[in-house]
């Protein structure tokens, strides 16, 4: 599968030819990840939306999502608070009141302006040069800003599990899990890594789950559909007493 793995700090990567990455576009959203489209993390949206506020302490937000995807925690946090200046960027177009959306590639876009609050969820994983992607965002963020990044956890009970099994012959979840569609898999340890590399300073770490609805299942047979969320209902469970959620989201502002 291409695989690569770091054993000082647990991150596993991918090395694939640009051809053999997975295709972005809008078929991206309404096919092959529907389901996760379809059912945004709302309460996660929320939590990082009163850290910001916290973290902020009453400045105007002037925010910026990359890899916004279809607008849905920009669009959600706006029905909250519609005063915050919010803009939206990824490779597909998106227009919604009240937003600002670029279509654009980040790491080539020669960003205009700063921002007080920087997003992105779920993208660092499909990013080849994290190092840059962090550089960007660190130079696009002002000296008293935050930075949020969302990623899958490669040290999750569901990932440890997937390994287990692929060490005894049962490779199904393993090969799902690191499918081409991800090029990064990051530990707690590997994240915290790339982002204090580029002038950053974590300061907080969740690990989390999210909406069992927003699994995407490898079957059209409800049978078969049923056990997998079953299975990974049941790991959701087992995963929180020991830290070790699916995802994880970690806040970070730039070093003093």
């Amino acid at each position: 599968m291409s695989l690569y793995k770091c054993d000082a700090c647990d991150h596993t990567f991918t090395i694939i030819p640009k051809e053999e990455e997975e295709p972005y576009n809008e078929n991206y959203f309404i096919e092959t990840h529907k389901n996760w489209f379809a059912n945004p993390d709302t309460p996660l949206f929320e939590y990082c939306l009163n850290v910001i506020k916290d973290f902020l302490k009453g400045k105007k937000i002037k925010m910026l999502d990359v890899g916004c995807g279809t607008g849905s925690f920009l669009k959600h946090i706006h029905k909250i608070d519609p005063s915050m200046d919010l803009t939206g960027m990824d490779f597909v177009t998106n227009e919604s009141p009240g937003i600002k959306f670029i279509a654009a590639d980040f790491l080539t876009w020669d960003v205009p302006e700063k921002y007080n609050a920087i997003t992105n969820f779920m993208v660092i994983e499909h990013v080849p040069d994290p190092r840059l992607f962090v550089k960007k965002m660190h130079d696009a963020l002002t000296d008293d800003g935050i930075l949020i990044v969302n990623t899958i956890h490669n040290n999750s009970i569901i990932y440890k599990l997937a390994r287990a099994l692929n060490g005894i012959g049962f490779s199904v979840a393993h090969d799902r899990l690191y499918d081409h569609h991800h090029l990064q898999h990051y530990s707690n340890k590997s994240l915290k890594k790339v982002i204090e590399m580029e002038g950053m300073e974590v300061f907080k770490i969740r690990n989390h789950n999210y909406k069992l609805k927003a699994v995407d299942v490898p079957s059209n047979n409800p049978i078969v559909a049923g056990v997998y969320k079953f299975a990974t209902l049941v790991l959701f469970g087992l995963s929180k007493p020991f830290n070790a959620g699916h995802h994880q989201t970690l806040f970070c502002r730039k070093k003093k």
